[in-house]
């Protein structure tokens, strides 16, 4: 649960920290730095992915990538997003977020700990058209969200895209 509220802070901004003056790491980066339309490999060969769109938050300490390709029930969304980890979890240290990451997976659901990806990572799988994979890379959150038909079943995809996205953090 608290991870949940966690990353809605990411989404909503912290009440009241806007205009702190506080530098935040994830604001000088480019999330379509971390991966690179060739990277997304469509299940459908002749569909190609075009260039992400990037969008940058500075005064919410995050930035984003936005991959989409297909049409009608075959349309993907990919979203690559890097936050500073001191916004999505303040006042933890980062064995507390690492600690809160992995307790964020769900017994008897597909939720699954993802090994060798940074501090921490988790693959979520929250219904059958959406997948999130999370982890933990240098005192930042990334994460790699999935929407589109069977994005659920997904793992494998999901997974090699944020460990990619991380080697490039």
């Amino acid at each position: 649960m608290a991870f949940g509220l966690g990353l809605a802070l990411v989404v909503s901004g912290t009440p009241g920290r806007e205009g702190a003056g506080r530098i935040v790491s994830a604001q000088a980066l480019n999330a379509c730095a971390l991966l690179m339309s060739g990277d997304i490999h469509p299940h459908d060969e002749k569909t190609t992915v075009a260039a992400g769109l990037a969008e940058s938050f500075p005064d919410r300490g995050y930035t984003t990538c936005r991959y989409t390709w297909g049409m009608g029930v075959d349309r993907f969304r990919l979203d690559v997003i890097v936050t500073d980890a001191s916004r999505v979890f303040p006042g933890l240290s980062p064995e507390q977020i690492r600690q809160r990451l992995l307790e964020s997976v769900r017994t008897g659901t597909e939720d699954a700990v993802v090994p060798e990806i940074g501090e921490a990572a988790v693959f979520k799988p929250e219904s059958a058209v959406f997948a999130n994979a999370t982890a933990l890379v240098k005192g930042r959150i990334l994460q790699v969200q999935l929407d589109g038909v069977y994005a659920g079943e997904m793992k494998g995809e999901v997974v090699g895209l944020l460990k990619t996205a991380a080697s490039r953090l």
